[in-house]
């Protein structure tokens, strides 16, 4: 029974794989038993590096993005080159989820200790920007600057940085609802979850009613006015 098996019987639903030759590397994609889905597409772009699933859930129409970037800074470059001209092939309309270990950070609050390539920074920063991408869990605690998913110490120093992260599209971001990092005891790198919603938005009011009584608010209408002129 080869380890692939193993997985299929002990998760009793679809998993999807995308193996490599060497050890840091392969990426895996599973669904809840529970969840209705149908996988209209797979495509293991980078092999062991980038998995790709098209699916659409309760209507909703969603790529599914894995990524394991490389940790060569040079390797992570062509890896993430590679990445964005694949990325480039998908419908910019369809809900786009990218998740998993990108081995690069994007701002100087998410490292202490760790080495950074500014080319591959770069990229995955044209990346995020060119498919309206949000980091979910930095959108989720704005002013959390101690929580990481990496931690490692060796020889009394210790590095940290947030290495794996989930992005979603922004015109989806409504749908997400919580977000976590928690210890994985079994890894130098935590478990980072999103909780979100396919079918249904976040309760709220579906417009926002200007109040007209401040129109005869002197005040508040000359700093409008300067405000305006700001913009």
């Amino acid at each position: 029974m080869t380890a692939e098996d193993s997985w299929w019987l002990e998760w009793e639903d679809r998993v999807y794989f995308s193996h490599s030759m060497v050890q840091q590397a392969g990426v895996t994609t599973l669904f809840s038993p529970d969840l209705w889905h149908e996988v209209l597409g797979v495509a293991k772009a980078v092999p062991g590096r980038l998995l790709h699933l098209q699916v659409r859930m309760e209507g909703l129409m969603v790529n599914l993005v894995n990524f394991y970037a490389l940790t060569s800074g040079p390797e992570r470059l062509q890896f993430y080159q590679q990445a964005s001209a694949f990325l480039g092939t998908l419908d910019f309309h369809e809900c786009l989820v990218l998740g998993g270990d990108f081995n690069t950070t994007l701002e100087e609050r998410d490292r202490s200790g760790t080495k950074q390539s500014p080319a591959a920074a770069d990229t995955l920063w044209k990346i995020v920007e060119h498919h309206s991408l949000v980091d979910i869990w930095h959108d989720d605690h704005p002013d959390d600057t101690s929580t990481f998913i990496f931690v490692r110490v060796e020889a009394h120093q210790s590095r940290h940085s947030q290495l794996d992260r989930i992005y979603l599209s922004c015109f989806h971001l409504s749908r997400a609802h919580s977000s976590s990092i928690r210890l994985a005891p079994s890894s130098d790198h935590h478990l980072a979850t999103v909780t979100a919603s396919l079918c249904v938005e976040r309760p709220g009011l579906a417009y926002w009613h200007f109040n007209n009584s401040l129109l005869e608010d002197e005040g508040f209408v000359t700093s409008f006015q300067e405000l305006r002129l700001a913009w």
